[in-house]
């Protein structure tokens, strides 16, 4: 009887078992016949984001190579002068062409984005162009002390407060707007006779 009894609990414990694998099989497979039908990219989207990096890659290796171009020529030029100091140069010609137009005739001042967003952060991209347009607006240099770059009412327009340091206490108020495939462009400048952020 006891026999009986054991082999009853054993052929349960069995059932429960396989009840068990047979589930966790079925899952698996719902799992994975879910993502081969609805999880996976369409081929045309793949395509197009392959598309979108190939030419981001190209774009990428042509501004280095000329980069590379432009180098090689200034090094002919010059033997004694350094590679590190040629970009500054070239970023100070471009200052001083800048800030021979008159104020309220600015012009864009160009730009590396291709994808604009309006990234306020320190360092990015966009923080730098801003910057530079700043400049070209107030005729200051590197040497600018930057107090404000916040929104100046819409995602394509900014607001910056910056002095020279020499005078920190009256500082520039500009506004720049955003223009796309131009960059940032001065709209307005004014000299503050006082700085709130100080």
């Amino acid at each position: 009887m006891q026999g009986f009894r054991y082999e009853q609990r054993k052929k349960k414990r069995m059932n429960r078992m396989l009840n068990v694998a047979i589930s966790i099989v079925t899952i698996l497979i719902l799992f994975f016949a879910y993502q081969i039908f609805f999880g996976s990219p369409s081929t045309e989207e793949v395509t197009s984001d392959e598309v979108v990096v190939e030419e981001e890659q190209e774009s990428v290796d042509t501004a280095e190579e000329m980069q590379e171009s432009s180098d090689e020529a200034d090094k002919e030029e010059s033997n004694s002068e350094e590679t590190e100091e040629e970009p500054i140069e070239e970023e100070e010609t471009e200052e001083k062409e800048l800030e021979s137009v008159p104020d309220g005739e600015w012009e864009p001042i160009g730009t590396e984005q291709t994808d604009f967003t309006p990234n306020f952060s320190s360092g990015s991209t966009n923080w730098s162009e801003m910057e530079k347009a700043i400049r070209y607006a107030t005729g200051l240099d590197h040497n600018m002390t930057v107090w404000r770059i916040e929104n100046g009412g819409s995602p394509t327009r900014a607001r910056g407060v910056v002095s020279g340091p020499d005078n920190p206490g009256q500082p520039y108020e500009v506004y720049i707007e955003w223009i796309d495939g131009q960059g940032w462009k001065p709209v307005e400048k004014n000299q503050l006779s006082t700085n709130p952020y100080r």
